[in-house]
């Protein structure tokens, strides 16, 4: 029920005249414009929450898709030429591959006819930029990890997990959340301190269990499976007196760049345990952010320091340190960006939710409150004949 002061305030209202049909009409109007409008600010936010009810829907992919992706296990024994795009792809892996990777043609060409497969069977690829897709899913290693034909395996178990009308952010996710237990049972793990021991997918799938670098090859790798731009990222060092280093994955969707940590269990894109030790970052050395281009050292404007080889490593990288500072500075979390009903939207949005709620709430009273219902339209046993429309 209204308060006494509100429903005060409208009996003198109710002594000006009695509510008309029109009046009635136009309550029910905002009421109408107050529940549209709910509904498109439910819109915007279903693009945040169709990624986790995605990743959680049980069915397959179509017929037809998932077929397309298993058809690319038999071409794994490598062989002659193939289409102008896997030809294309062959010919980048050759121009690009890292000094010291001794892969026979054979074995470029089993990865170039596999990407080409993945990218053609799963609609969100296609929409990956051609010089996104060579930089971003072609290249089959990231740091000093054994060159390894994963594609067909990831890809073959992967696919079950997704539906062909996702796109890159759901099928990332669908990926992210699905891969530690797609490989049967026991499920991965992590484990600390498994670095180098445990680098390449095959280590992952004989051991089960890998620390951050494993695991960031292995998901890294399984997105690219399914024709998902995605990378590492990391720090040989934190800037903090307990030191540590880390690594986890990026993935393009939306547009740009996004982090989410290479771990089994519930994850939030944006949204990890190393954010704030990450703002703390320094550039240009063992405490800063890179992300590796061995595949394209063109690009590097600094070097990722693998500290877990002796001699340190060195390899081309692209320094991040800057963007995850300004990303803690300007970015809040995830967390805080939901809306009051579990709507998937920033914060400016919930306060448009909360007015359309509020007029709707005061329109429903009008409609509804006996009390208001009496001052507006007199009492229909002592006064005037009421307007039909109360």
């Amino acid at each position: 029920q209204l308060s006494p002061t509100l429903g005060r305030g409208h009996v003198g209202l109710g002594a000006m005249g009695r509510l008309s049909v029109a009046h009635t009409n136009f309550v029910a109007f905002l009421l109408s414009l107050c529940l549209g409008a709910a509904v498109v600010v439910e819109g915007v936010g279903a693009t945040g929450r169709a990624t986790g009810a995605g990743s959680r829907s049980s069915a397959l992919m179509s017929p037809d898709i998932g077929a397309a992706a298993r058809r690319a296990a038999p071409h794994s024994a490598g062989g002659g030429g193939g289409s102008a795009a896997e030809d294309e792809a062959v010919a980048w892996l050759v121009a690009h591959k890292p000094a010291g990777d001794n892969s026979s043609m054979e074995f470029l060409r089993a990865h170039a006819k596999e990407a080409i497969v993945s990218r053609e069977a799963f609609p969100w690829a296609a929409s990956v930029p051609l010089e996104m897709f060579q930089d971003w899913v072609l290249p089959y290693t990231h740091f000093d990890e054994r060159p390894e034909d994963w594609r067909s395996t990831f890809m073959e178990q992967l696919s079950p997990l997704l539906k062909k009308d996702m796109n890159l952010q759901q099928a990332a996710t669908a990926v992210q959340q699905g891969i530690w237990k797609a490989f049967g049972e026991p499920a991965i793990v992590f484990k600390s301190n498994q670095t180098p021991q445990v680098l390449s997918p095959s280590d992952v799938f004989a051991k089960r269990y890998g620390s951050c670098t494993g695991l960031s090859i292995f998901l890294v790798d399984g997105l690219r499976s399914c024709g998902i731009p995605a990378r590492v990222v990391g720090t040989a060092e934190w800037n903090r007196p307990e030191k540590g280093n880390h690594n986890w994955v990026e993935v393009w969707f939306d547009g740009r760049w996004n982090f989410i940590d290479a771990a089994p269990g519930p994850a939030t894109w944006n949204e990890a345990w190393f954010v704030d030790v990450a703002h703390q970052a320094i550039e240009h050395g063992l405490n800063g952010i890179y992300t590796p281009v061995k595949w394209q050292p063109k690009q590097a404007d600094a070097l990722y320091p693998v500290t877990w080889r002796t001699p340190t490593l060195q390899l081309p990288a692209i320094e991040l340190t800057a963007a995850y500072q300004a990303s803690h500075r300007s970015a809040p979390p995830a967390s805080q960006q939901r809306m009051l009903f579990g709507f998937g939207t920033s914060q400016v949005l919930v306060w448009f939710e909360v007015l359309f709620f509020a007029l709707a709430v005061l329109a429903l009273a009008f409609l509804c409150s006996p009390q208001l219902h009496t001052s507006l339209c007199g009492n229909p046993s002592s006064g005037p004949p009421v307007s039909a429309s109360c």
